[in-house]
């Protein structure tokens, strides 16, 4: 595996960890604001979103370049999220409505979000040539 690819994995589970982080704040800011059933739901959903990217990023150092799995989920995921994001801000979504405000938090997690899916997406080809590589005998 070239250092290059080593270090777009780095990046990207980097991001990774980012976003979790940047989940796990919202929700702990979501919490103190939280006092009807639609700020619980926001709380529970970013507090679910920050677990889902943190084991992803462990996943993608761990296992390197050697399984397509965590780099197809975090792009599903972050695709999700994003089209999430847009949709509470231009239509009444139930139990939340209809989302006015957009901070910097919200930036910076799309903005993450997005370096992750253009990542994932680079690394993707890599993957499937060193998975080859593999099965065909040669080193990495």
């Amino acid at each position: 595996m070239t250092r290059s690819k080593k270090s777009l994995i780095a990046i990207v589970s980097i991001l990774m960890f980012a976003n979790s982080a940047a989940y796990f704040y919202a929700a702990y800011g979501e919490m103190g604001e939280a006092t009807d059933a639609g700020g619980k739901l926001q709380t529970l959903f970013f507090t679910a979103s920050g677990i889902m990217f943190f084991p992803l990023g462990i996943w993608m150092l761990k296992n390197r370049i050697y399984s397509r799995g965590p780099y197809v989920i975090s792009v599903i995921i972050s695709i999700s999220l994003i089209l999430l994001y847009v949709a509470s801000r231009t239509m009444p979504l139930p139990v939340v409505g209809i989302q006015e405000d957009v901070g910097p938090l919200d930036v910076f997690s799309k903005i993450i979000q997005g370096g992750v899916i253009s990542l994932s997406l680079l690394l993707l080809p890599y993957i499937k040539k060193e998975q080859l590589g593999i099965l065909n005998g040669q080193p990495n």
